[in-house]
């Protein structure tokens, strides 16, 4: 039980971020400085800019370590539809050093408790920031893999239950607006001084969080960091489903010794950036469906790789799409994206209800029912089972074997139907966010096994054509892949992932030094080695001789390859579009210029 449970805290930290009243601060004579009032004297201040109908709580403590710690508590009962209000937590700390900037750091799937932050375990706080976090709008909610907090629970009501809008709104991009404003404003209370500079820092949920900010409130932070971003988050929660639906439907559960077979086959014939076979690789310049086909007929402990299990497979990488027949999920329309080849598909299965509906923490998991000898079954995604019951059914009993080929399609359509106002962080054009001068950074894995990362290139795909070009895009935001990183990943043995993204974003902000690529770390097979990630659309870095382990060895391309992200393996320049199912969104051709630094 400890390491299931050691399993899904892992998980939610994978999922985790790193966690318009008020105009930006401009640079100018510097805000550093030490507190003007006691921390306490901050304790019921009144907060500016809320909703209308919204009432708040301020308490303020000085905490030895840490700082002044602010706990705002907002009521939220602005959306008319009604439910039950959102209860929006915020925990600021202010520390007694303040280097005259702020910075909010991202959630993780549903969103935990916020907490305060200490000088020991925050970098940021460490070196002089104001550090804020929201729990979304569900104050008391422990388990972020879960929503029960969106059914409306009023004892008053009769089934089916409703929905509670307001805490909709809060967890889709009201609670983390009033967190910056709210947190701007005790922070100027407290140093007398306005915060000179503000920063998104997040990852997954905290990616689509700051994507929403940009897009919806481009005046609140200065720069983001939006890593492994759940952009379309009624949309990809629905897709989750798919690698499960693919082996129902199929009558193949694969279990987990034949998908690791698929994934360290990869690692072992597809090569890295200097030539070398290391495990490190990238998906698109590898030809994955010939290395699978080539599987078919191996004895695994599981039994032998089948061809029917080859095709499941390819049918996760690709994602769904719409052929018209339950009997044909390989071809058709592509709807939606898949898992990148060598992401991990299996997870951990974790026995509902410990963890929530469901029970698995990979978008493929399988178990056997019974344990520990009987035939497999599939164990749905926890919060992609979660959306199902709570937010699409609003049938805690329903279990995705009573899911029909076009009830699927249904619920797609419902699901982004209903909630993508709140929810999707899409709108490429970032016009308004460049004009107020900010600058942003996106990056994702493409090995990440809970958040398709072809989402992300076709979203970038999509923001070059909205905002004037690939050089007019890149004056402000640019996008970097990582070749065999996980979801939200760090340096570490096989995953040469970002070393500190989110100071090159204020590097960026601070001194306009733009990222002409992102710096990357890690081991290999127990090696140190350093990387550049190019900036997308430019292929991966070249090797061009010297030390293979150090990044002065490559060399970025000046070249661009628009990647077709419905495309397992080597894609070449783009063809077709992306298609958001529900919306009719897509993208036409446009006009690429290389970028000038």
């Amino acid at each position: 039980m400890v390491c299931v449970i050691a399993s899904a805290v892992a998980i939610v930290a994978l999922y985790a971020g790193l966690a318009t009243s008020e105009a930006l601060a401009q640079p100018g004579s510097s805000a550093t400085g030490t507190p003007a009032l006691a921390c306490a004297a901050l304790s019921g201040v009144s907060l500016p800019g809320l909703p209308a109908g919204d009432s708040a709580t301020v308490a303020a403590t000085e905490v030895a370590g840490s700082g002044c710690q602010v706990a705002i508590e907002i009521t939220d009962r602005s959306d008319p539809r009604g439910g039950q209000p959102g209860m929006i937590g915020i925990d600021l700390t202010l520390p007694d050093s303040w280097n005259g900037n702020y910075m909010a750091e991202g959630g993780g799937v549903y969103c935990g408790p916020a907490s305060f932050v200490t000088l020991a375990g925050d970098q940021w706080l460490a070196s002089g920031y104001a550090i804020s976090q929201t729990d979304c709008g569900h104050t008391g909610y422990p388990n972020a893999l879960v929503s029960p907090w969106v059914i409306n629970q009023d004892p008053t009501q009769h089934p089916p239950l409703g929905l509670n809008w307001n805490r909709i709104d809060d967890f889709g991009y009201l609670s983390f607006h009033l967190e910056a404003v709210e947190s701007k404003f005790i922070i100027n209370r407290y140093y007398a001084s306005r915060a000179q500079y503000s920063f998104w820092n997040g990852c997954s949920t905290g990616g689509r969080q700051g994507l929403s900010e940009a897009e919806k409130y481009p005046t609140d932070f200065n720069g983001v960091l939006a890593g492994a971003p759940a952009l379309n988050w009624d949309q990809f929660m629905v897709a989750q489903m798919w690698p499960q639906l693919v082996m129902e439907w199929s009558g193949d559960e694969l279990s987990s010794c034949k998908e690791k077979l698929v994934n360290t086959t990869l690692q072992a014939q597809c090569r890295d950036q200097d030539g070398q076979v290391d495990g490190v690789f990238d998906p698109r310049t590898c030809d994955v469906i010939r290395v699978l086909r080539s599987l078919i007929g191996t004895n695994t402990p599981c039994g032998v790789f089948t061809a029917t299990d080859a095709r499941v497979v390819q049918e996760i990488w690709q994602g769904p799409r719409l052929s018209g027949s339950q009997s044909n999920l390989q071809t058709g329309l592509p709807v939606w994206f898949g898992l990148e080849p060598g992401a991990d598909m299996a997870g951990v299965y974790v026995p509902p209800p410990i963890l929530g509906p469901g029970g698995g923490l990979g978008l493929a998991t399988t178990y056997n029912n019974p344990p520990p000898n009987g035939p497999l079954a599939g164990a749905p995604f926890i919060p992609s089972d979660d959306w199902f019951q709570n937010w699409i059914k609003q049938d805690q009993s329903w279990v995705y074997t009573d899911e029909t080929y076009w009830q699927y399609w249904q619920d797609f359509l419902t699901s982004g139907q209903r909630f993508d106002y709140a929810m999707a962080a899409d709108n490429p054009d970032l016009s308004a966010f460049r004009r107020a001068g900010g600058k942003l950074i996106m990056w994702q894995g493409l090995a990440d096994q809970l958040i398709f990362t072809g989402d992300s290139i076709n979203f970038y795909n999509r923001a070059i054509f909205a905002n004037g070009g690939l050089s007019s895009t890149q004056q402000f935001w640019r996008y970097f892949l990582a070749p065999g990183v996980a979801h939200c990943g760090t340096p570490g043995p096989g995953s040469v992932a970002p070393t500190n993204p989110m100071q090159q974003v204020i590097d960026w902000v601070e001194h306009g030094q733009a990222p002409a690529a992102l710096n990357a770390s890690g081991t290999i097979n127990g090696q140190a080695v350093t990387r550049p990630l190019c900036p997308y659309p430019e292929p991966d870095a070249v090797y061009t001789g010297g030390d293979p382990n150090q990044a002065s060895s490559y060399t970025c391309q000046d070249t661009i390859r628009l990647d077709n992200p419905f495309q397992p393996g080597p894609a070449g320049n783009i063809r077709g579009f992306g298609y958001n199912f529900g919306r009719g969104d897509s993208t036409p051709a446009f006009n690429l210029r290389r970028r000038t630094d």
